[in-house]
């Protein structure tokens, strides 16, 4: 009998520190800067970015930044319109678009680089 209430404490113990990490602690947010997505898309162009790091940039909204899930979205439509074949395609080399997508990837970049210009500078003291 004193086993099973030491087992019942300890299990009560641990599920009770569980659910207050769980009621306190924050929900995984996939969250990507500027500058950040600016060096994937250079690696897209180049043809060094992995399949799943494209994915996962292009299927996760960003709310923080507006303007940078604008350009997400827009790579998104590359996606979509790379599928369809209209025009883009995906290559068969290590690029991931043929040279319509990767001219389409160059002008978000420079709109990337123009965004991060612009963007202030802060620092937390």
């Amino acid at each position: 009998m004193n086993e099973f209430i030491l087992i019942f404490a300890i299990t009560t113990v641990v599920l009770c520190i569980l659910s207050a990490a769980l009621y306190f602690g924050r929900p995984p947010v996939y969250q990507v800067s500027r500058e950040e997505a600016l060096q994937l898309l250079e690696e897209l162009v180049t043809g060094e970015l992995t399949e799943l790091k494209w994915l996962v940039f292009i299927g996760h909204a960003i709310s923080a930044d507006p303007d940078l899930n604008e350009i997400r979205l827009q790579c998104q439509q590359l996606e979509l319109a790379a599928e369809q074949g209209n025009k883009m395609a995906f290559s068969a080399g290590a690029k991931r678009y043929n040279s319509a997508g990767i001219e389409q990837i160059k002008l978000l970049i420079v709109k990337l680089e123009k965004l991060i210009a612009i963007t202030p500078v802060y620092r937390e003291f």
